[in-house]
């Protein structure tokens, strides 16, 4: 199999759809989801820094931080939407309605 352009881009027609189901909720975009995916691949080169620069797998404590640090937008995410929050925006001011008439 080589790798040509014609190869490359049939693939990238086929893995697009994927994508977009994959950061978007409910066909809506999520920013959490791919902030999550970018924060997984820091957390997974910080580990692999870890275990070159000590020779040893980290302990709970660290694997835990990093597993906190890499889902924490999604799980923010989540936890909005479970406990119900509404998407509305709620007015600073209220209005009287008795104000214009006389």
């Amino acid at each position: 199999m080589k790798l040509t352009p014609e190869f490359v881009t049939k693939a990238m027609e086929k893995l697009s759809p994927w994508m977009a189901k994959a950061f978007s909720d409910q066909g809506s975009p999520s920013s959490s989801r791919v902030l999550t995916l970018l924060h997984s691949l820091v957390a997974c080169g910080a580990l692999i820094y870890i275990v070159i620069k000590t020779h040893l797998m980290p302990d709970g404590m660290t694997l835990t931080g990093l597993g906190a640090f890499s889902t924490a937008h999604y799980a923010v995410n989540r936890a909005t939407t479970a406990f119900g929050k509404p998407n509305t925006p709620k007015p600073d001011v209220a209005v009287d309605p008795n104000l214009n008439q006389q």
